[in-house]
């Protein structure tokens, strides 16, 4: 590898097989060559997803165990493979090692070992520096694959558009409170949110909603029957077990876009499109991935987060409390990005 001194070995967190957070063990393992394309990674920190937990609860497809799992980090640039003597020249815009840098999807934590370590390796093409700020490195680990998904979701996925309407179902969590706050930022002339638990209102009209629905799985009836009706928007981070009702929360024109399965389910029974889908509905999906992340405005927002623009609540742990943070995102979380903190610098 091109780099300076590195260890042998690194600390990482092996899931062992799916099921419980105790299949989830910290253990010394070699560590990760960078292939042809790839760098390593020095990991300060990293945020945790749901997908994780899905991945390690066995309902992500194809992924192999043991593995490491985690889909995003922010770290220090630690190495690019040795060249070789038929290798090609390397790019003109290859970042210097010791470069901080951020990496989300791109198949890590699935098709390749993830990011719940002090190391790891992710195509080059996967990487963007993160720009000189004072922000912690709790704060810098929580953004990767929250503003990629969330900006995406409003930009890629329903094309917000200043003056337009939006809903956001399943708003409490990390996704939904980042989004509210993007909506705002661009230009939305209403938003709304959706939260089970009443005591929730405050925080989602203190990060930018102007109505709050409290949400027992069926809302339509009661919000468009309302003065102000339906609205142009919908992101779905429920997902199926509450979308086909989001779909009927949209007016006509309006654009329903499923990204979060907070509900748990994967798949709707017996969907049929002509009885579910509203005339002049639609309805997408959206995933993300590296092009997404380049596509991202970073140095923007980071701006936003440091003037408090945008506010990111961040709740940090340690590698040694990862099985606890499972337990905290299986009961629900919410509130606040939880993220691990592997180094401070």
């Amino acid at each position: 590898m091109s780099s300076s001194i590195l260890p042998e070995t690194m600390r990482a967190v092996v899931c062992t097989a799916t099921g419980p957070v105790s299949v989830m063990d910290i253990q010394d393992v070699p560590l990760p060559t960078p292939q042809p394309g790839q760098v390593l990674i020095r990991v300060l920190g990293f945020g945790i997803n749901r997908a994780e937990m899905f991945t390690r609860q066995g309902h992500s497809p194809g992924v192999e165990f043991p593995r490491i799992i985690g889909i995003e980090c922010i770290g220090v640039l630690a190495a690019y493979p040795t060249p070789s003597a038929s290798s090609a020249s390397e790019p003109a815009t290859r970042y210097a090692v010791g470069t901080r840098v951020a990496t989300c999807m791109g198949g890590l934590g699935r098709q390749i070992p993830g990011s719940y370590a002090e190391y790891t390796c992710v195509s080059e093409a996967n990487v963007r520096p993160i720009p000189a700020t004072a922000l912690s490195v709790a704060t810098l680990a929580a953004l990767p694959e929250m503003l990629q998904t969330t900006w995406g979701s409003l930009v890629a996925g329903l094309d917000l558009q200043p003056g337009e309407s939006l809903l956001v179902r399943g708003a409490t969590s990390s996704i939904g409170l980042c989004a509210l706050q993007l909506a705002r930022k661009i230009g939305a002339s209403r938003i709304g949110a959706t939260t089970r638990q009443a005591a929730r209102e405050k925080m989602l009209r203190d990060n930018g909603a102007d109505e709050v629905f409290i949400d027992g799985g069926e809302i339509a009836d009661v919000l468009t029957k309302s003065t102000k009706g339906g609205f142009d928007k919908v992101l779905e981070l429920t997902g199926t077990t509450t979308v086909l009702d989001s779909i009927k929360c949209a007016v006509p024109r309006g654009v329903v876009c499923m990204t979060g399965i907070q509900g748990g389910s994967w798949e709707l029974d017996k969907f049929s499109p002509f009885s579910a889908l509203p005339n002049r509905v639609r309805l997408c999906a959206y995933g993300g991935g590296p092009q997404d992340l380049m596509a991202l405005p970073l140095e923007e927002l980071i701006r936003d987060i440091e003037s408090e623009k945008i506010k990111i609540p961040v709740r940090e742990f340690r590698l040694e409390d990862i099985r606890r943070v499972h337990e905290i995102l299986e009961s629900g979380g919410g509130g606040a990005k939880m993220v691990v903190v592997v180094a401070d610098e």
